[in-house]
């Protein structure tokens, strides 16, 4: 019996380090076999279920399925004849054995965290291409029968590294909206404090090259937007105090035009800044530009009104000449701007279909270095007259009630109009001597044609003359 109890411990012990080997000492090669592919069956199951995930699960699957196996070593050796052989040998070798085996699974056991720490340091470090190797090995399928937490630690950091890396991928491409998605998603993945500290930075540095490049290639708008977003959401970092000078960089990039007095041009790029004031109320930075461009804006709008009324663009002289009396009503150059923008009717009336407006009568004389120009209006319609020269100004005849419509506007004079013995409509107009245009129009009737005419006023010669409306039927 001292014999079969010692043969049962040996085959209970070789069967301990879970390789089948108490069944080969007991020449059992069925039970061996069996054992092998049973053993075998649980480690593909472990290895393709991830058995890290649920380890206690696998750990007492494993552990009652090595205890069956020890039992029934012992059963089986504790039932038979006794041995021949010295009782230690096998006990000694199953002994040998499992330590072998024991040593083996400690071994085991430790790669993965040696990896992962490895991993982590490189993680840490910033150096995410590094990281995912190590990661990668710890969490290689191989490891699964360790049971260790080190293989879905390392998962959790791999999938961080990843996500880093498709940003930098995407950087490197110039996609810096994917690039700042990509390292958003990761300072979410650990609620702000990854395993990287310098990821944050890193990120406020994407936003500072994404503005960069809208400062260079989008509109004024997007890259404010883009600066300011930096300002507001990384306070305190080296890429927030760089927006101050970032937007004074924007600002003289986008007004060159500006700076070389080119007037129109000017106007078009500093109205974008003007347009920040309203988009970003109450923010400091976004008043500060409109400030600076409201500052330029009135003597650009001046200037180009007038460069165009020279240039003869004169809808767009009178548009711009327009706005900038709408815009600042109470700016001395108004005055100007008045006389302009009649030189500019006279002048678009003067190069459009009209009649021709016949020089003036003289009728009399006028004190020395002016004339006098006296309208008398034999028309049912009211008259403006409009004139530029050494003065530029504008007078009214009211309409002539007695007075009928005969037949092409304003030709001048005739035998049948003008003779009636009525009390006709006048204005007299005193101006310098000198050469004026002049245009005669019914601002109440804008069917009729406007009349258009250059004169030469002569000192001290008084003027005279009467107008009528005739209908043309030809």
């Amino acid at each position: 019996m001292a014999g079969s109890s010692s043969r049962g411990a040996a085959a209970a012990l070789l069967n301990a380090s879970g390789l089948g080997a108490g069944y080969l000492y007991l020449r059992r090669w069925g039970r061996a076999v069996g054992s092998w592919l049973v053993t075998a069956l649980l480690v593909l199951a472990a290895l393709g279920i991830h058995a890290s995930g649920t380890p206690w699960f696998w750990i007492t699957l494993f552990a009652l399925w090595l205890a069956r196996m020890v039992y029934d070593g012992w059963k089986l050796g504790s039932t038979g004849p006794p041995g021949r052989r010295t009782p230690w040998l096998p006990l000694t070798a199953g002994a040998a054995l499992l330590a072998l085996v024991v040593a083996g699974a400690v071994q085991y056991r430790g790669g993965p965290q040696e990896a992962l720490e490895r991993g982590d340091a490189a993680h840490a470090a910033g150096d995410c291409a590094a990281a995912v190797g190590h990661y990668d090995a710890a969490a290689a399928t191989r490891n699964e029968l360790t049971f260790s937490p080190a293989l879905d630690r390392a998962a959790d950091g791999r999938a961080g590294c990843r996500t880093v890396l498709t940003a930098e991928a995407a950087a490197g491409k110039g996609d810096y909206p994917g690039a700042i998605t990509g390292y958003g998603d990761y300072l979410a993945r650990y609620d702000g404090t990854p395993p990287w500290p310098g990821a944050e930075a890193r990120l406020a540095g994407l936003h500072l090259d994404q503005a960069d490049s809208l400062a260079a290639d989008g509109t004024v708008e997007a890259a404010y937007a883009a600066y300011a977003a930096i300002a507001a959401g990384f306070p305190g970092s080296d890429q927030a105090a760089a927006v101050p000078d970032r937007l004074d960089g924007l600002y003289e990039a986008r007004t060159t035009a500006l700076a070389d007095g080119d007037h129109c041009p000017a106007v078009d790029e500093l109205r974008p800044f003007l347009a920040l004031a309203g988009e970003h109320r109450d923010d400091p930075l976004a008043e500060d530009l409109a400030g600076r461009a409201g500052d330029a804006l009135p003597d650009a709008l001046y200037a180009c009104g007038m460069d165009d009324y020279r240039d003869e663009h004169y809808s767009d002289a009178r548009t711009t000449l327009e706005e900038f009396q709408s815009r600042y009503p109470d700016d001395e150059r108004n005055g100007q701007i008045d006389d302009t923008l009649i030189a500019i009717e006279i002048a678009r009336i003067g190069s459009g279909s009209t009649g021709d407006l016949p020089d003036p009568t003289p009728a009399g004389s006028a004190p020395g270095g002016t004339a006098t120009v006296e309208i008398v209006n034999d028309s049912p319609e009211a008259l403006e007259i409009l004139y530029t020269g050494a003065e530029t100004g504008t007078g009214t005849v009211g309409a002539c009630g007695g007075c009928t419509t005969r037949s092409d506007l304003l030709s001048g004079w005739s035998d049948t109009a003008c003779q009636a013995g009525i009390d006709r409509p006048t204005t007299t107009i005193r101006l310098p001597a000198g050469t004026y245009e002049f245009v005669v129009r019914t601002p109440g009737d804008s069917s009729v044609t406007p009349f258009y005419g250059t004169w030469e006023l002569s000192s001290g010669t008084a003027y005279s003359d009467c107008y009528f409306i005739e209908t043309s039927y030809y």
